[in-house]
């Protein structure tokens, strides 16, 4: 009897003595991770792929609480919830409680999600914003802030943007991809490629509407009728943004196709552009895609432009996610060893395939831009798998948003992934935190300054952190 009663006492001992090392490893590793969030808000982020844009260039005068949901990628969680697509114009008749009952009932459905969290993490750190949620007795209050500041939007945005700790912001005006013009103060030029590649196979016949590419063509003083004088138009844009100041090219055109680019010759893309576009097959019109894509490889490879790949998940409500594959880009890993080609968003839900491609080729660098926002456990995960397997002077952080709260946000939320990973792995005895910090500098800066030469660039000096 005293033999099992001893028994007993030392297994309670023992599972006690456990119980207050796992608590002690747990605060030990909150406490490092509090530690390096505080290192990584001491960072002046290069923030290495952006949407910011002037409210007015989309036509919004009038900015409050749920114009911004609307702006930003919460919009489409309501709609995965339930809710209808948000009416600016009947929006701004209605009172806040009137909104409320539109679109509470989603957004509260909403709460647990990387979309929301991160959102609101850009209200905490501008607006001092203390709640977990939002409620119909917070938001007009908060609403009334978002109209002030945006009443004067350029002078709040250099507010936020030091605020919230951002050096520069490179910025990817799909909505406009051939304007060159932006404020060097905050920004640098990403060269958006998707109409050259789009619209070869969208060659205007007599008396049709032509698409933009076209247009530009024109006003330029080209005559595109031959293949030759397509691609004549689009070495022009290269130069165009090398003029500029331009740091990369960027493809974002696995929301229209797949990331399979076939090396199509020359004289086949000759042959089907002489073709009424009207009468290109599904098939023959990809082959022009590819071909073009190509041809903008080899042009960044001359001009030495980083190329930036849109992997993945695909933002909205619906789309063929197929498409964003990451392995589908095998081949031109394979073939072009002399351009560096970075690719976004984790492949989310493809992060193996992500990480593997980042492992495999030495030219080939890995973007956590959008992940945390996707799926805050997906980034941890992934940036674990990372590390294991990826040299971490390949890695970047971007935060894709439009408007500089929403920005904000997704830096507060990527500092708290990578700060949680690594004071994990300093837990677990696979780092020291000089390397950790490292890591932290390496991804939220450094690594972005001499992979796209920015000091060569943009001819700026960048302090060493």
């Amino acid at each position: 009897m005293k033999r099992f009663c001893l028994h007993k006492y030392v297994q309670v001992l023992f599972h006690i003595s456990l119980g207050i090392l796992v608590c002690q490893c747990s605060l030990n590793s909150n406490s490092m991770q509090k530690s390096l969030k505080s290192d990584a808000d001491q960072i002046k982020v290069i923030d290495t792929h952006e949407h910011q844009h002037w409210p007015e260039e989309f036509g919004d005068v009038h900015m409050g609480f749920y114009h911004v949901i609307y702006t930003g990628y919460l919009m489409h969680d309501l709609v995965s919830a339930g809710s209808s697509w948000m009416d600016i114009e009947i929006l701004d008749s209605l009172c806040m409680d009137a909104k409320w009952e539109l679109f509470g009932k989603s957004l509260n459905y909403c709460r647990a999600g990387s979309y929301y969290g991160h959102f609101i993490k850009g209200f905490q750190k501008l607006y001092d914003f203390d709640d977990l949620y939002f409620t119909p007795s917070n938001i007009p209050a908060l609403s009334r802030q978002i109209e002030k500041n945006y009443s004067d939007y350029r002078s709040w945005f250099d507010t936020a943007f030091h605020k919230a700790g951002f050096e520069l912001m490179f910025l990817d005006q799909y909505w406009r991809p051939f304007n060159t013009d932006l404020d060097p103060r905050y920004f640098a030029l990403v060269f958006h490629i998707n109409p050259l590649v789009m619209q070869i196979s969208q060659r205007p016949a007599a008396g049709e509407e032509p698409p933009s590419l076209y247009d530009q063509a024109k006003a330029a003083g080209f005559v595109i009728k031959s293949l030759d004088d397509y691609l004549k138009f689009c070495e022009h844009l290269f130069e165009k943004n090398i003029a500029a100041k331009t740091v990369c090219v960027k493809n974002s055109l696995a929301y229209s196709r797949t990331l399979y680019f076939e090396d199509v010759p020359y004289a086949e893309a000759n042959r089907l552009f002489q073709k009424d576009s009207n009468h290109l097959s599904q098939q023959e019109a990809k082959k022009l895609q590819d071909f073009m894509f190509h041809w903008i490889i080899q042009k960044s490879i001359h001009n030495d432009l980083p190329i930036q790949i849109h992997t993945g998940y695909l933002a909205g409500n619906g789309n063929t996610l197929e498409n964003g594959k990451p392995v589908r880009l095998n081949n031109l890993f394979l073939k072009y060893h002399d351009v560096k080609f970075v690719l976004f968003h984790g492949g989310y839900p493809w992060t193996g395939e992500y990480a593997a491609l980042g492992k495999m080729f030495p030219n080939v660098y890995l973007d956590l831009v959008w992940l945390p926002q996707i799926s805050r456990q997906e980034a941890v995960q992934t940036l674990e798998e990372i590390l294991d397997g990826v040299p971490y002077n390949k890695l970047f952080w971007g935060g894709d948003c439009s408007l500089i709260e929403e920005s904000t946000g997704s830096l507060e939320f990527g500092k708290d992934i990578v700060s949680e990973v690594l004071s994990r792995r300093i837990s677990r005895g696979l780092l020291t935190e000089d390397v950790a910090i490292d890591i932290l500098q390496r991804i939220f800066r450094e690594n972005a300054i001499e992979v796209f030469k920015l000091e060569e660039k943009l001819g700026r000096k960048f302090k060493v952190e």
